[in-house]
């Protein structure tokens, strides 16, 4: 039977999101048993967050929800990958649409992209 190996990373798989219908990857997030059980029942990505020590749900401060269309499990059993609709277009929580918008170019990091949100407006930090 194929299960999600949660115990090889002590409890939390690496979760890759991707944009159904363009592919763009927009972020890496963990799961553990319960973040993958509240994706399972809402419809929408759920994540452990490692720094927090806390479940949450992409979008429940935001309002840029992710809803699952597809899910698929990697060959070790270990990772998973979300195919989702991006709701409110950003995925990164600095405003942009994506996690990775830094680039490497010519021995530096260069930022592309805009901003969807100001995030320090929608989090009021």
């Amino acid at each position: 039977m194929i299960e999600i190996d949660f115990e090889k990373g002590e409890g939390l798989i690496p979760v890759i999101v991707q944009d159904a219908s363009t592919n763009e990857v927009l972020m890496l997030g963990y799961m553990n048993r319960e973040a993958w059980e509240r994706t399972l029942a809402t419809k929408r990505s759920a994540f452990w967050s490692r720094s927090r020590k806390r479940l949450w749900v992409k979008g429940e401060t935001s309002g840029h929800f992710q809803e699952v269309k597809e899910i698929f499990l990697d060959c070790d059993g270990d990772a998973l990958l979300l195919k989702v609709d991006q709701v409110g277009g950003a995925a990164c929580h600095t405003g942009f649409r994506s996690c990775f918008h830094h680039r490497y170019e010519n021995g530096g990091w260069k930022t592309f992209g805009r901003r969807v949100f100001d995030p320090e407006e929608v989090y009021k930090k």
